[in-house]
C-alpha cells in the first residue's frame, strides 16, 4: 500500500510524478501528460474537466505574485509603469507556462490526499450490513 501523507504527495507533486506510485511520470512531454501511470496504470484524470481546478491555482498564484510584484516595484522603488510594463508582461506571459506542470501535479496529490480511497491509497470501507425488518406471518 503507498503512502499518503501530504508530505510524500507534495515531494511527488515537487518531482512530477504519480501521486500512487511515485514512481511513474505525470508527463510525456512539456506540456502533454500522460492518461495512466506507466507504472501503476493510475487514471490521472478522473472525470472530464478534473484538471480545471489546477488553472485556478495557477492564476491565483499569478495575481499574488504579479500585484506584489507591481505593488513594490512601483510604490516601493518607484518605478514607473512604462519602466515595469516590458518585465512584468514576459513574467505574465512565460510564468504560467512554467507552473502549468505544477499546478497539474499539487491539484493531483491534493486529490489525492483528500481521496485516497478514489487512488487505491487506502482499502475502500466494507459496505453497512443491511438491517431487515423481521418479516410478518
Amino acid at each position: 500500500m503507498a503512502d499518503s501523507n501530504s508530505g510524500s504527495l507534495m515531494s511527488r507533486a515537487l518531482r512530477l510524478r504519480c501521486p500512487r506510485c511515485g514512481v511513474g511520470p505525470l508527463f510525456k512531454s512539456l506540456l502533454v501528460m500522460h492518461t495512466h501511470c506507466p507504472h501503476c496504470s493510475l487514471k490521472y484524470e478522473r472525470a472530464p474537466g478534473y484538471f480545471l481546478g489546477s488553472t485556478y491555482l495557477n492564476y491565483g498564484f499569478m495575481v499574488i505574485t504579479m500585484t506584489t510584484a507591481y505593488m513594490a516595484l512601483h510604490y516601493g522603488a518607484k518605478i514607473s509603469n512604462k519602466a515595469l510594463t516590458p518585465p512584468l508582461l514576459v513574467y505574465c506571459l512565460i510564468m504560467p507556462l512554467i507552473l502549468f506542470r505544477y499546478a497539474r501535479a499539487w491539484w493531483l496529490a491534493a486529490d489525492c490526499y483528500m481521496d485516497p480511497v478514489g487512488f487505491g491509497l487506502k482499502p475502500e470501507p466494507a459496505p453497512a450490513p443491511e438491517s431487515r425488518e423481521p418479516e410478518d406471518r
